[in-house]
């Protein structure tokens, strides 16, 4: 017996092409349909396959960006602290200014004239 004989559970009729040709027409549409299936799934893996190249590529360019985006950052976390280094030095530098002390002598005043007072002098 064959595979296909043993698979149906044997033969009745030895040799009758008709009840044969019953018994092979599912196992056809059955591997017709195995095969259908997977093509499918090959197809399927092969738009998996793409879609993941797809995602590496755009995950490359996304951490690429990334690393752009944190050296920007560094950079200018490097500007704003040393200005505000110059800042705080230039602050400190004007409140350490040395302050007139009490016991030396006011900065004189220059005398005011109104005027006419130049005339009452020259004529004198």
């Amino acid at each position: 017996m064959d595979i296909a004989t043993q698979m149906t559970g044997g033969m009745s009729e030895a040799g009758d092409p008709a009840q044969a040709a019953q018994h092979s027409e599912p196992d056809i549409e059955l591997l017709l349909a195995s095969a259908n299936a997977i093509q499918r799934l090959i197809a399927e893996r092969k738009a998996l396959r793409d879609q993941v190249t797809i995602l590496e590529i755009e995950l490359r360019s996304l951490r690429q960006q990334g690393m752009l985006i944190h050296g920007s950052y560094r950079t200018l976390t490097d500007e704003f602290v040393t200005q505000f280094k110059l800042i705080d030095s230039a602050v400190s530098n004007l409140f350490q200014a040395p302050a007139p002390s009490a016991s030396a002598s006011p900065p004189e005043q220059p005398s005011v004239q109104t005027p006419g007072s130049d005339r009452s002098s020259a004529a004198a």
